[in-house]
């Protein structure tokens, strides 16, 4: 049984103007567990609609999620997200220690009441972990919002890891970091996936990357599939 099965999902909206838009046309793929599916196709495909309805964003308009086989509302999942947007994720108030916090502060059930401090220990524990330590070490005391575009989405891409998920959806999510630390973090991002075994989804307009990151890949044109296939490194790629 697959970890995660996609079956005839569809998605409609409508336009301010009362244009409907068939974002997803009958979508449907299978991934085990940590299977890394690389999605491409052309602005407007359907690529960041598939991955929020597995977010559970909105409601679909047909066909079904399933996670080990059982309908993906009945579960209680981490299906944790990281964004082209930097500003979603973070608090741009808070300093990148007091955003980590917020993951610890939730998993203990305080949320705001304990003092960030009180989640330092733990936190610098887990960057020695990653290795990411001296990165957060030259910004760890200023606010997110004074950030450039890369440090803050370094600060979400280790809350979304922090928080150990089932799933991980990864839409455009280098796209702001310049050359030398998207490598680095890819690099990093992909070791901690495989090490953890986590099923991982990432859109990108990058084919070369789809290519040398993932095991599979989704291209999608106007909601459609247009392939769905396996991924073999150095042999190209055979279909699924």
């Amino acid at each position: 049984m697959a970890f995660l099965e996609i079956n005839n999902l569809h998605k409609q909206f409508l336009t301010p103007g009362g244009r409907q838009i068939n974002a997803l046309q009958g979508v449907s793929f299978e991934l085990d567990r940590g299977d890394i599916l690389c999605i491409v196709g052309q602005n407007g495909s359907g690529k960041t609609t598939l991955l929020n309805c597995l977010r559970q964003v909105f409601p679909r308009d047909n066909g079904e999620i399933l996670i080990d086989g059982k309908p993906i509302e009945n579960q209680k999942l981490n299906i944790v997200g990281v964004f082209q947007d930097v500003g979603l994720g973070v608090v741009g108030s808070m300093t990148p220690m007091e955003n980590l916090s917020l993951v610890f502060s939730k998993h203990s059930g305080f949320m705001y009441s304990l003092p960030k401090r009180r989640f330092k220990h733990e936190i610098y524990e887990f960057l020695e972990e990653t290795g990411l330590r001296s990165r957060f070490d030259s910004f760890d005391n200023t606010p997110v919002s004074e950030l450039s575009g890369g440090q803050r989405q370094q600060v979400a891409i280790m809350m979304a890891v922090m928080r150990k998920p089932h799933i991980l959806l990864l839409d455009e999510f280098v796209a702001n970091l310049d050359a030398d630390v998207k490598n680095y973090i890819l690099k990093w991002m992909h070791s901690w996936i495989n090490k953890n075994n986590v099923t991982t989804l990432m859109v990108t307009h990058d084919i070369d990357l789809a290519r040398s990151w993932g095991n599979w890949i989704l291209e999608l044109s106007e909601g459609e599939v247009l392939r769905f296939e396996k991924i073999i490194k150095n042999k190209g790629i055979l279909n699924g």
